[in-house]
């Protein structure tokens, strides 16, 4: 091969180079981005379009069972009261507390305070605390929870109860063992409570500091009993 076939093949190569670099810019690139956009475009209308399915499910199944979710909100209705009737709560806790056999029961109502989302009522947060075993623990709460009021329990706080013998301190993890247990309820007043929220009557007397059994009442500003430290926590 001479010089000029050289030549004319080096020059054939280069124009075939070119012609691939301008195809790609001119058209296969401008031609990519539209399909990588028109494909993003698709799913995210293919995402629309479940999310869509989805909440047509939802409306579908409220709709179907519109007639319950009715009759759960109106039985939820009948157990919030009109006025905060914290005497009558606190006569309701005590009894629980004496069914479930627990001890050194306190109780301090909060003031009413509107729901943080709005609505045409009130929240009243309790604070209870008192002794007794884990057993008896979930007694109280499965108790508190069938009451005639609806109350929700928000948070509870457990630890052994410190046992002192020959000097020294000691702390049983047995299940049988007595617990300090602290627990955060609300319960509810509807319409919203304005003015006069004790339904009627002032709360009891705060109990004693003795074991008398389930025999606590309503403290009025007073402190909760301190041993629940949150040494278990179940919501």
């Amino acid at each position: 091969m001479d010089q000029n076939d050289r030549n004319i093949l080096i020059l054939g190569i280069l124009i075939l180079v070119v012609l691939a670099i301008a195809y790609y810019f001119l058209l296969f690139s401008p031609l990519r981005q539209d399909y990588l956009a028109k494909y993003d475009e698709r799913t995210r209308r293919e995402a629309q379009k479940q999310q869509l399915e989805q909440t047509a499910a939802q409306l579908e199944n409220i709709r179907r069972n519109s007639d319950d979710i009715e009759r759960q909100i109106l039985e939820l209705s009948k157990r919030i009261p009109e006025q905060a009737e914290i005497p009558t709560l606190v006569v309701q806790i005590e009894e629980v507390a004496r069914a479930a056999d627990v001890t050194q029961l306190r109780i301090e109502p909060g003031d009413p305070a509107a729901p943080p989302g709005g609505g045409d009522f009130s929240r009243i947060p309790i604070t209870m605390s008192f002794e007794g075993t884990y057993e008896q623990l979930q007694d109280f709460l499965l108790r508190v929870r069938n009451l005639a009021r609806l109350v929700t329990i928000n948070e509870v706080n457990y630890e052994p109860v410190e046992e002192r013998g020959g000097g020294e301190t000691t702390v049983s993890r047995d299940v049988e063992d007595l617990l300090t247990v602290e627990i955060v309820a609300e319960v509810y007043v509807h319409p919203a409570a304005g003015g006069d929220t004790t339904g009627g009557g002032a709360a009891p007397p705060p109990a004693p500091a003795g074991k008398a059994k389930g025999g606590g009442a309503a403290k009025d500003g007073g402190a909760t009993k301190g041993g629940a430290k949150g040494g278990g926590t179940a919501k």
